[in-house]
């Protein structure tokens, strides 16, 4: 098996704590023994060994991908560390790493975020082992069973059953709450973002229903590759369009960290739902976070359902129904600096 891990990103989701120089992956969170990185490469070596596993990333972090690996105790080979000169969703940087496995053949291939935590890698590698036949001949996707309505997942219908796992009926992306409770009703799954696949049959698919990025890769430079592609999501580009796509249900404790919102699925929350690192002192608040990267003397008094995150100079404060805009943040930081500069 050959793994595709993506480990792209744009650093704006946990924002101080991630940034553009520095996304998620890379990151050590407390409580943790390595980064998500590191441990999504412990979870590739349970399938696979590392000279099998092709990084798609850009030239800012393909120094930190060694680096990480290299603190591991391993180092990947550098043809297999590909590096997108510009960033154009996850279709083309999965062709890109497909179409150079196919060099070699019909191969099959996993891919796999670099930002996902996943609690039993053994578990998981092992229902992945299982599901691998129906690549024969399709596109395997793999689902999480969801433990509650969550709006910032797309979701995935399942249809007639197939092997171990299911035909797609349909995908639902991003429902509002009320919408994500009915379709957990009605059995649908979340979409992991992991793939399954021949890279024969990816690219005939790729073929047929994204013909733009396919032609674009037939092109003779990575360069201009990606200068005549369009930027498009593999769900958009081919997933949502095959009729050769089969869900796999994952029955494992999974978290993509998509904001601060998710920690409270991570870390274990005290008996008024706070969750804190060190000596903070909360008097009558509820549901808060405080993660600050330095200890220091925190209180607070008669607040709820606050986010308060501090990394460096900045200190983030908001509502934890409002972690989702922290991107924004950024991108008006972006902009000033912009004005600064001109």
């Amino acid at each position: 098996m050959n793994i595709i891990l993506l480990a792209g990103g744009s650093g704006t989701r946990l924002w101080p704590l991630s940034h553009s120089d520095f996304p998620k992956q890379f990151v050590k969170l407390k409580g943790m023994p390595k980064t998500i990185f590191q441990m999504t490469v412990d979870r590739c070596l349970k399938l696979a060994p590392l000279e099998n596993v092709y990084v798609v990333t850009n030239r800012s972090y393909a120094g930190i991908v060694h680096q990480q690996i290299e603190q591991m105790g391993f180092r990947i080979p550098a043809p297999n560390v590909l590096v997108e000169p510009s960033s154009k969703n996850t279709l083309p940087a999965i062709a890109y790493a497909a179409q150079h496995i196919h060099a070699k053949g019909n191969q099959l291939a996993l891919v796999l975020p670099s930002d996902h935590i996943i609690e039993d890698d053994r578990k998981f590698a092992d229902r992945i082992e299982l599901s691998l036949p129906l690549t024969d001949q399709r596109l395997v996707i793999y689902g999480i069973k969801p433990s509650k309505p969550h709006s910032g997942y797309g979701y995935i219908k399942p249809g007639d059953p197939d092997f171990i796992g299911f035909r797609v009926e349909e995908f639902k992306e991003k429902p509002s709450e009320a919408l994500a409770a009915e379709l957990i009703l009605e059995g649908c799954l979340w979409n992991s973002g992991i793939f399954a696949f021949q890279t024969g049959v990816f690219l005939e698919e790729l073929k047929e229903h994204c013909p733009d990025v396919y032609d674009a890769f037939l092109l003779p430079s990575v360069q201009q590759k990606y200068e005549n592609t369009p930027g498009i999501s593999i769900d958009y580009g081919v997933m949502e369009r095959s009729r050769r796509v089969s869900v796999v249900p994952m029955d494992v404790r999974w978290n993509d960290l998509g904001s601060f919102d998710s920690f409270f699925d991570e870390y274990r929350p005290d008996e008024n739902g706070n969750i804190t690192f060190s000596d903070e002192v909360l008097i009558d608040s509820t549901g808060n976070l405080v993660y600050l990267e330095q200890d220091r003397n925190v209180a607070l008094i008669g607040v709820d359902d606050l986010i308060i995150v501090e990394k460096d100079n900045f200190l983030l404060i908001c509502k934890k129904s409002q972690s989702q805009k922290v991107k924004d943040i950024v991108q008006q930081l972006k902009l000033r600096a912009a004005e600064v500069v001109t």
